[in-house]
């Protein structure tokens, strides 16, 4: 945090280059649009309101990132949550990415190289939405681990979002941020308001959103039309720190808001959020919900139009202008690949432009630490290492019931729990398990991994003030964000090589089996992120307690037998089904 005199100097200081980032949104947006109108689909109107709050978030310094290295562990971490505005993401990389490749063909200096597999080329936004080609929403892979978790299904980003930063914030990883963008719409699902709830009673100082406020989903009515209020009473109520403009699209206010969220004062430790007031389908002449997910036909006036805007500003003669699109496949996606390059000509005739977005990438990249003093957890006794830890020959005799006993098998759980991290605080300092349940932590006994285990009085319960190595969640009854903040922690890896082992937390969670469902949509998320990610995650345990004919009384509202028919909606063999 930095004083007022300071927050302001770092304003003056960004505000040198607005006129640079005028010109990389422009570019941007060409891009956005030359995607789409190739590929027929997609989503422009989110895409586009968002141009103006990435470029400043990416080039001001307020994330710590390096688009080198997305494997670096203590790098900010950036969650799409609106996954379907994924072309902004596309284009922006596709400019950065030249910026980068210009500077290295002109230096052959390495602090410019960019391996072409770890990040978004111009070309690859040809295979747009193609079998083996960038992705129709946010995926944690290929060209885009900068993307921290996979996205697209409204409201899903968030509970990932808040796991993410309550995995650093336990393993001490002071300063790194977890950065989530999201629009309106998208926050009126209910796992938003849940995550909102917990986020606040984690104490996630370190998750900022950033909420493009355009008051347009994809159908006919505005949003403000059936949800009252503005993000300031969205958040406020829920405890969250909130900033703010009305003119999302002017730099200057812009980018106030986003030095005063991201380097201004959070008094009371709370999450951030900074809403910006934009137009859906700025400068696409298609606006509002027209815009969601409908592009322009292939070569109409419309699209044309957003051409000669770009072409009257920079003196640019795109192929092919005003005229109908070529008739094969082949001919339109040479005429597309010809006009990207007309397009980046006004980068690369611009040695000014090139210098500053590739040093301001190579700078921003260099200032991601290698270290942090307050992380807990040591790379050199890594407990999932321990071999005695995954052998239940080596496990203590208390663990085990005498043959005939008649126990619930929960109980099981309860002392695995205990064992398992009263082990890991003995030989690691450190828990393995953090657990979170529908406030029912002691029925489901998934609390067992907080409490006592011989002479270690366990971890106990997480408290925002007291106690932030606690690993049982104070949660309420969230299935949905319990399984989501479940999975976004065990996302995190603080591994040194992400590609060979995994550090960091495994979760569980519980609710009764009549409500798994409720757990699915985030469970399914994370098991197509673990099969695509070259980086190792951790394991999530999904309990579901109660869920066959014990259910007795309850069954006719709470169908227990048949809810926990979920948790074999996965590919087979991705997951262990007990």
């Amino acid at each position: 945090m930095e004083t007022t005199n300071t927050v302001e100097a770092r304003f003056q200081q960004l505000s040198q280059h607005f006129d640079k980032w005028e010109i990389v949104k422009d570019l941007i947006d060409q891009m956005i649009d030359l995607m789409l109108n190739l590929r027929q689909s997609g989503h422009p109107g989110g895409s586009r309101s968002k141009v103006h709050a990435l470029v400043v978030t990416l080039l001001s310094g307020a994330m710590r990132w390096d688009i080198r290295h997305p494997e670096k562990r203590f790098t900010d971490r950036f969650i799409l949550i609106a996954g379907h505005t994924i072309p902004l993401i596309y284009a922006a990389f596709s400019v950065f990415s030249e910026a980068m490749r210009i500077k290295y063909e002109q230096t052959k200096n390495l602090c410019y190289y960019i391996p072409p597999e770890k990040v978004v080329l111009p070309e690859d936004l040809l295979q747009f939405r193609h079998n083996g080609g960038l992705p129709g929403h946010a995926e944690m892979s290929g060209k885009t681990l900068f993307l921290k978790f996979n996205t697209g299904p409204s409201g899903h980003g968030s509970p990932a979002a808040a796991g993410e930063a309550l995995a650093l914030k336990m393993a001490g990883a002071s300063g790194v941020k977890v950065i989530a963008f999201e629009g309106d719409a998208g926050l009126t699902p209910g796992a938003a308001h849940e995550t909102m709830n917990s986020a606040w009673g984690l104490g996630l100082d370190n998750l900022y959103y950033l909420v493009d406020w355009n008051d347009f989903g994809i159908d006919d009515h505005p949003v403000s039309a059936v949800v009252p209020g503005t993000p300031n009473e969205w958040f406020g109520t829920h405890g969250w720190r909130v900033c703010g403009t009305e003119h999302g699209h002017q730099w200057s206010d812009l980018t106030r808001m986003i030095v005063e969220l991201f380097w201004g004062k959070n008094h009371n430790k709370v999450p951030s959020i900074g809403w910006m007031k934009t137009q859906k389908g700025r400068g696409y002449y298609l606006y509002d919900n027209k815009s969601h997910g409908t592009v322009h036909k292939m070569n109409s006036e419309l699209f044309w139009k957003t051409k000669q805007d770009f072409a009257e500003k920079y003196g640019v003669d795109f192929e092919g202008f005003g005229k109908p699109a070529p008739s094969t496949a082949k001919e339109q996606r040479q005429q597309t690949w010809t006009n990207i390059n007309r397009v980046l000509d006004v980068l690369r005739n611009n040695q000014k432009l090139v210098d500053y977005i590739a040093d301001t990438l190579v700078n921003i990249g260099d200032s991601v630490p290698e270290t942090i003093p307050s992380f807990r957890l040591s790379s050199n006794n890594n407990p999932l290492k321990d071999p005695k830890l995954f052998d239940f020959t080596q496990y203590p005799q208390e663990l085990f019931a005498p043959p005939g006993s008649k126990l619930a098998n929960r109980a099981a759980l309860a002392k695995f729990g205990a064992y398992i991290n009263a082990y890991c605080h003995k030989h690691f300092s450190r828990p393995l398990f953090v657990a979170c349940s529908a406030d029912l932590a002691d029925s489901t006994n998934i609390s067992g991994f907080a409490k006592a285990w011989a002479d270690f009085p366990g971890y106990g319960w997480y408290d925002r003030d007291k106690n932030t190595l606690g690993t049982l969640l104070p949660q309420e009854i969230t299935e949905f964000a319990n399984s989501g903040i479940a999975v976004g922690m065990a996302t995190v890896n603080f591994a040194e090589d992400l590609e060979k082992e995994f550090n960091g937390f495994y979760t569980a969670c519980s609710t009764y089996g009549s409500f798994a469902y409720l757990k699915y949509g985030m469970m399914r998320l994370f098991s197509q992120l673990a099969q695509d990610c070259p980086w190792k995650v951790g394991k999530v345990i999904w309990v579901a307690g109660h869920s066959g004919p014990e259910t007795a009384d309850d069954s006719r509202t709470h169908f227990g037998i048949f809810s926990p028919g979920v948790t074999m909606l996965f590919p087979k063999g991705q997951i262990i089904n007990l």
